[in-house]
């Protein structure tokens, strides 16, 4: 029996069982889908739209809500979010979002109070904790910004999205997709999903760098083609010198497919590519890629060159030491003008979720954005100041740069003068670049200094740690006294601090309160610290194991090996203890021969450990031959080899200094 019509009549019986608007709506959504997959957003909004509305199913919902926030358009997801959260069978995650929404729409109080209820749920999750500290900073911050003028740099703003300043020449030098006829396109093949001129995902142009003065909209102008290609061109950096820049590109590279190795389009990760300035054609030339660039696997962006140019900061999405999302990393040039491999910053810098847009200051302060910190809402901008190779003390830097939505692409050209990008609901477009700048009278600067002295003395201390914790961090500043006892730091403004200090052979001073909470004006505190020497305790005897020898050996055995290594792990963890070391006999054998195989059993133990790191001045050994027996093995006396056994030992003391 031929099955096929019976079957083709069972799924038009089917068919014929929905509704023709059912129907409808899973044709629309599948076209959705389509599109999103194809980062076709614009057409996947307006598709999944009309697939809700003829259908409110939770697909379409969450589709639209996780859409508007990619986006960026904060109303939407959270209009869209709160219809996932009302439907049955939506997740956690989705509830987790919603709160996001809500904080990006400067709704902190009812953010708040579903992150708690969602806590109650789902007790230590990270991202929701993360959030919940975020809420309660951020209200507090609000009532409390930083002074100065914030301005909305509107010569370079247009409505599309701009971002990303750096100054060179005299120039702002930014990214913008506003749409542009200047540069002449290529024709391209009309059956492929990747287009030249729209930019799918947003559906403006891409992301291209112009210059402007950020006075006059009239004189901002593209870059160049020398740098500017058919697809994104973004984040630009330059060298002091301003010979040699550094930008993220994506380019249409070809792959070759596993169908009939025909070589075909291939979707691209970002790339970071630099060029040098050629002064007597003035332009830029000899464009290289990066040596560590990933095109095929994952993406490198957001260049930083230091000062210098020797040392680049970038983000990636994957690499040696990743923690998650996009890592800030560093590369340096050697002598021979090759490029290291790349190296994480590290748990102090980066999170498990994005760290983008480095910038590093002549100070080698670290500013960057991050999502993965309690903070203001969507990316916040962190300023972080090295405390020792690899370890970073990190500062949010709170309102008015900061705000609810995206903030991002530090650059500070002066103590007094910061740029950033921020795609900030009062903005002129869906990214802005602003100017945050602190009048000189208005820059309060609070140093803090004073002397570490001996209580009893009086005398100065030398190389005493002085450390200095910003109650909003997690990591304290330290540094070191001078010849003087000296030491200093720099305050935050409208701050509290824990001060502290410590030396070997003292006693360690902590908790002392220092703020410069409602101060005005540049001042300079002061705050001497004393330290104790501590009562000096009387020696305590450590009891350790002992280790047997076999009869007339002096030889280690393996089980007194073990027992030995113990304690050289011991000695290495407590540099103040010394050993002794007594060494014995049993009773057989001359009294005067078992001296003497006494005292090599004590030097042979004591030679294991020098061998093994322990310096001699921190060991002592005596052999007692078989006058301090343990029981009652006496000469002339009949006792198993077992009982002698006990009497063949060395015994340890250790003594505290």
């Amino acid at each position: 029996m031929d099955r096929k019509p019976y079957l083709l009549y069972l799924l038009l019986a089917f068919a014929a069982l929905l509704p023709a608007s059912q129907l409808h709506a899973q044709y629309v959504l599948r076209q959705a889908q389509t599109q999103a997959t194809l980062y076709h957003y614009p057409a996947a909004k307006t598709l999944y739209t009309k697939a809700y509305n003829k259908k409110h199913s939770l697909q379409a919902a969450k589709s639209l809500a996780e859409i508007y926030s990619e986006v960026k358009d904060y109303p939407n997801a959270e209009f869209w979010y709160a219809r996932v959260v009302s439907i049955p069978g939506h997740s956690p995650a989705d509830e987790l979002h919603y709160a996001e929404a809500l904080i990006n729409n400067n709704k902190y109080t009812e953010a708040r109070q579903l992150l708690q209820q969602y806590l109650t749920n789902n007790n230590g999750d990270q991202q929701a904790t993360i959030l919940l500290a975020g809420c309660d900073s951020a209200v507090l911050w609000l009532k409390q910004p930083i002074a100065g003028n914030l301005e909305n740099m509107q010569a370079l703003n247009t409505a599309y999205s701009d971002w990303g300043t750096m100054l060179y020449k005299g120039q702002l030098i930014f990214a913008s997709d506003r749409p542009y006829d200047s540069l002449r396109r290529q024709p391209f093949f009309s059956n492929s999903t990747i287009k030249r001129k729209t930019y799918s995902l947003t559906g403006n142009s891409y992301l291209h760098l112009y210059q402007g003065n950020g006075t006059d909209s009239n004189n901002t102008r593209l870059l160049g083609r020398d740098i500017n290609g058919d697809f994104h061109s973004a984040n630009a950096s330059f060298t002091a010198n301003g010979l040699q820049m550094y930008y993220a590109v994506t380019n249409l590279e070809k792959k070759k497919s596993s169908f009939l190795g025909k070589e075909l389009p291939y979707t691209l990760h970002i790339e970071i590519f630099s060029s040098s300035w050629d002064t007597a054609r003035q332009r830029w030339t000899k464009k290289t890629a990066f040596p560590y660039n990933q095109v095929f696997h994952y993406s490198l962006g957001d260049p930083c060159i230091s000062p210098d140019g020797q040392t680049i900061y970038f983000t990636a999405t994957s690499g040696e030491g990743h923690l998650g999302g996009a890592d800030i990393y560093y590369s340096k040039k050697d002598k021979a003008g090759k490029w290291s491999t790349p190296v994480n910053l590290g748990a102090d810098i980066n999170t498990r979720y994005n760290e983008r847009t480095p910038f590093i200051d002549e100070e080698g302060q670290l500013y960057f954005a991050s999502d993965g910190r309690a903070g203001m809402g969507g990316l916040d901008i962190y300023k972080a100041v090295a405390l020792s190779p690899g370890r970073w003390t990190v500062t949010n830097m709170k309102t008015p740069v900061n705000s609810p939505q995206d903030d991002f692409a530090p650059y500070a050209e002066n103590a007094q003068t910061f740029y950033f990008s921020s795609n900030r609901i009062t903005g002129k477009g869906s990214d802005d670049i602003y100017l945050f700048s602190i009048k000189p009278n208005m820059l309060s600067v609070f140093n803090l200094e004073g002397n570490v002295r001996d209580e009893k003395t009086g005398l100065p201390i030398p190389g005493a740690e002085v450390t200095l914790l910003n109650q909003q961090n997690t990591l304290p500043a330290k540094v070191q006294t001078d010849n003087q006892g000296f030491y200093s730091f720099k305050l935050d403004s409208a701050a509290n601090y824990e001060l502290g200090a410590n030396k070997t052979a003292y006693n360690a001073a902590t908790g002392i309160a220092i703020t410069t909470k409602g101060l005005t004006g540049s001042q300079t505190l002061r705050k001497d610290i004393v330290l104790s020497r501590p009562e000096p305790e009387p020696s305590k005897p450590v009891k350790l194991a002992n280790i047997y020898f076999d009869l007339d050996k002096w030889t280690i055995r393996p089980d007194a090996a073990r027992e030995l290594d113990s304690l050289v792990t011991l000695l290495q963890r407590n540099a103040d203890w010394i050993v002794e070391m007594s060494s014995h006999t049993d009773s057989r054998a001359s009294d005067s021969y078992n001296m003497t195989l006494s005292q090599k059993r004590a030097e042979a133990t004591m030679q294991y450990l020098v061998r093994h790191g322990i310096a001699r001045a921190r060991l002592t050994a005596k052999g007692y031959g078989e006058t301090k027996l343990v029981n009652r093995c006496s000469n002339g006396v009949i006792c198993s080899e077992a009982e002698h056994q006990q009497n063949r030992r060395t015994e340890f003391t250790v003594i505290l200094r």
